[in-house]
């Protein structure tokens, strides 16, 4: 039987706009073969998120019944790669979703500071809570109470706390953070060797690329760490309030 962190399958869970594009990127770079948010399509259709950017591209380009992107996301890895990165996002795992296929996987987790979340998301989402009763529906927009859910599941199918790395740590200190998850989970990693990509849509990007990753294609590599000045409105501090203590839970175990 094959230790849960060395399957060939490495499912990175994070919440939206938690650099995880940019994660997808670097382990591109490293020669794992990338599945972009198997599960969006799903959960945009099954919502029907049509005000969500990339929605009809989503829909129309790729798999959206949840019991076929499990057979794809199980299936045979792309180009003969030895590794099989796979972008997921907790919110898209909906009530009826499976979850037995986490058992196959290496689940790992991709976290950044709930503010830094919100602030962004905010741009592609209305997050605004208006009512008290209402933070929690905003706060399941962002995805991180979802992340909770999925983080309890993977330690009881990893046999034990998963592997966690936050965005902004793999952008402060990155050779020494990707070093230590990378011999977590059994992926070669060399330090001398600079992690570059080239610029604009990759092949394995999703249909909605266009609208979410403007940022992520201006990029050849990892930038200097900045830190961000954030300004978040008064109507959304409840929502960082709600989302932070998961955020911190999560927290306690990230490698650095």
């Amino acid at each position: 039987m094959t230790a849960p962190l060395r399957k060939q399958r490495l499912a990175m869970w994070s919440p939206p706009r938690a650099r995880s594009t940019m994660m997808m990127r670097i382990f591109e770079a490293l020669g794992c073969a990338v599945f972009d948010e198997p599960f969006y399509p799903y959960w945009l259709k099954t919502l029907n998120k049509t005000n969500d950017p990339g929605f009809h591209a989503a829909t129309t380009n790729h798999e959206s019944d949840w019991r076929k992107v499990i057979d794809l996301v199980l299936g045979p890895i792309p180009d003969a790669r030895p590794r099989y990165y796979q972008k997921h996002m907790a919110i898209h795992m909906l009530d009826e979703v499976d979850l037995q296929w986490m058992g196959e996987m290496c689940n790992c987790f991709l976290i950044r500071n709930p503010a830094e979340v919100i602030a962004s998301m905010s741009a592609f989402r209305t997050l605004e809570p208006g009512q008290a009763q209402n933070v929690e529906e905003a706060a399941k927009l962002v995805g991180i109470p979802q992340l909770r859910r999925i983080f309890d599941r993977a330690c009881e199918v990893n046999d034990g706390t998963p592997p966690v790395i936050d965005a902004n740590d793999v952008l402060k200190n990155p050779t020494q953070v990707l070093s230590r998850f990378c011999a977590t989970v059994g992926i070669d990693f060399d330090p001398d060797q600079p992690i570059q990509w080239e610029a604009g849509k990759h092949d394995r990007d999703g249909a909605w690329a266009d609208d979410w990753y403007a940022s992520v294609y201006k990029t050849t590599g990892l930038g200097p760490y900045r830190e961000q000045e954030l300004d978040i409105p008064s109507e959304l501090l409840p929502l960082v309030d709600y989302c932070m203590p998961t955020y911190e839970h999560i927290a306690q175990f990230k490698i650095t």
